[in-house]
């Protein structure tokens, strides 16, 4: 898999991105960029690059759609780390964006990020109209009111509740799967032999895979230590939120994930119907589920 040489890329194509700004505001400009260049694991960006090597979308504007994709979850990350939210101190290792700077800083650097997520996507280079106009409408879904953002405002009323597990996959289709959706189908509605069957497919692999990744991060929550993890550990059992854990034990936790796995199985064989065969696809679909951090 050339995913270190697409990560290399692609880092290099938002270095160019946040050279070209001109943002009157040091202290912003140095927020937004600490935060988008903390060291993720980029494994959004890397699901647009993979999709569209499959279906041979130009790497310029995967670069685009990508960047578009972690400028918004970062973002995110920002503003879930403050005090009113999850009021963390650490992301990826490091201070988070609000104990490096300040409170209102790291409220801007979020406003700021998700402005220019929008702005870099209007570069994409479209056949037709109705392209642009899908992928901005699909990435608005996903990231606001009907996706994560609705999704996080679910989390936080969910606190010291006992959600059953319809309610706990809600939040989590909302506020984890639907940025995988839009890594994942985005990058597919550039491709010139469009199939609405694939797309639906797509979409179902894209919502068990955020499923699978935040089963994957309450296991990690409670088996890992903070050093391992690179934020705190237990946070979220700490904060008596609704996780899997805490639903079900992590012994069943685990046999969950591994259902939502053979899930994805599935489908990966439903598309294999339509000659979409990717070993790098199963690959970054294995990391999400076997990794350790």
């Amino acid at each position: 898999m050339n995913d270190k040489n697409n990560l290399k890329e692609f880092n290099n194509f938002a270095e160019k991105v946040f050279k070209q700004l001109q943002i009157p505001s040091k202290t912003l400009f140095d927020a937004m960029q600490y935060s988008f260049f903390s060291g993720g694991k980029r494994i959004r960006s890397q699901f647009v690059h993979i999709i569209g090597n499959i279906f041979s979308i130009d790497k310029q504007d995967c670069h685009r759609i990508a960047f578009a994709i972690e400028a918004i979850h970062t973002y995110s990350l920002i503003h879930d780390d403050l005090p009113a939210m999850d009021n963390d101190t650490l992301r990826r290792g490091k201070p988070t964006c609000h104990i490096k700077f300040d409170e209102a800083t790291a409220i801007l650097a979020g406003d700021a990020l998700q402005a220019l997520a929008f702005e870099v996507l209007q570069d994409v280079k479209i056949s037709n109209i109705e392209q642009q106009k899908k992928i901005n409408k699909l990435l608005s879904i996903c990231s606001g009111a009907s996706g994560m953002v609705g999704g996080q405002q679910l989390d936080i009323e969910g606190e010291n509740k006992k959600l059953d597990l319809k309610e706990l996959e809600t939040i989590h289709i909302n506020k984890t799967a639907k940025m995988f959706t839009a890594s994942i189908v985005m990058p597919y509605i550039l491709s010139t032999n469009h199939c609405q069957k694939v797309e639906q497919l797509l979409t179902q692999l894209s919502q068990l895979i955020g499923l699978c990744f935040q089963i994957k991060d309450d296991i990690l929550d409670v088996t890992k230590t903070t050093q391992e993890l690179g934020k705190t550990s237990s946070k979220d059992l700490d904060s008596n939120k609704s996780t899997y854990v805490a639903l079900m034990g992590l012994d069943k936790a685990i046999e969950y994930l591994h259902s939502k796995q053979l899930e994805i199985t599935h489908i990966l064989k439903e598309l294999s119907n339509y000659q979409i065969h990717s070993q790098d696809l199963k690959q970054i679909i294995d990391l999400v589920i076997n990794r350790n951090y």
